[in-house]
């Protein structure tokens, strides 16, 4: 799967966007299946003439002969997700940091994004989307689409309430070095334990232990991919504090499927080494 990665351009975007992915195939053959894995960041997959079939943790698109420009957004998760692309496929994938996607939405994150994945249509309504849209598909040249985009996105963009507090949870949450646990955490930002929880699940689509959990994992993850010192699964489990062995083989059973020795054997790196899947066919 050839998949182009980029970086944002604007510094605005830099704070809450972690990159930009393509793909694009013009061979109606194409087929390709994988698993996906939970995050701490968000995806909003924008495609262009497509079907698409949405279950439970699992998700496909199609190419089609259908005339139309959908978007697709996952939500948080503690389960792999497949993922299914079959046919001609012209997409940007946006993966927004935690917290990125509610500078340019006026909803809620929980209300948008309550599934593993689901239809996004915030911004249907806005012309400045359509005419978006309509700028983008005019050119197969990235560095155009990527320009068109990014205007699109500093039209929409406001200020998040209260994200100084959130963003200092997310640091205190994922500091694995000086664990803090949640009531110490509301605590130190000035809230109480029930406004938190609600606060951060409103923000974030889910309670401040999960997220631990889930950044917990991506940590270990990171270990192993991008960190040429840590090779041993003790070494690896140990650095991303999980308390013991087992925890740690439960954690990875939960969201990968597989324990973490057969999974990382599995697992692939993709679009600058910036992805992390499970394929399921070559």
């Amino acid at each position: 799967m050839n998949v182009q990665h980029h970086q944002p351009q604007n510094e605005i975007l830099q704070k809450h966007l972690a990159f930009y992915y393509f793909l694009k195939t013009d061979d109606t053959n194409f087929d390709t299946k994988y698993y996906a894995f939970p995050n701490t960041l968000t995806p909003l997959s924008l495609h262009q003439n497509v079907e698409t079939k949405i279950e439970n943790y699992s998700t496909s698109v199609f190419g089609s002969q259908k005339k139309n420009n959908f978007a697709l957004i996952q939500g948080m998760r503690n389960q792999p997700l497949f993922v299914n692309l079959r046919g001609k496929i012209d997409k940007i994938t946006v993966i927004f940091k935690p917290l990125g996607l509610n500078h340019f939405v006026k909803k809620s994150f929980a209300r948008i994004c309550p599934k593993d994945s689901q239809i996004f249509t915030e911004w249907n309504e806005n012309d400045d989307y359509q005419e978006f849209l309509r700028q983008f598909y005019s050119t197969e040249k990235q560095d155009e689409r990527i320009n068109f985009l990014e205007e699109f996105l500093l039209k929409i963009y406001h200020p998040l309430e209260n994200e100084e507090l959130l963003q200092g949870s997310i640091a205190l949450l994922t500091d694995f070095e000086n664990e803090k646990n949640v009531e110490e955490i509301a605590e130190e930002i000035g809230l109480n334990v029930r406004t938190f929880n609600r606060m951060f699940k409103e923000n974030l689509g889910i309670s401040p232990i999960g997220f631990k959990k889930i950044a917990r994992f991506r940590h270990s993850l990171n270990n192993r991919f991008f960190n040429e010192q840590f090779k041993r699964l003790t070494d690896i489990a140990y650095n991303s504090n999980f308390y013991d062995q087992s925890y740690f083989i439960n954690i990875y059973k939960q969201m990968t499927g597989s324990n973490p020795k057969i999974f990382f054997d599995k697992v692939e790196k993709v679009g600058a080494d910036k992805l992390l899947f499970q394929f399921l066919n070559k």
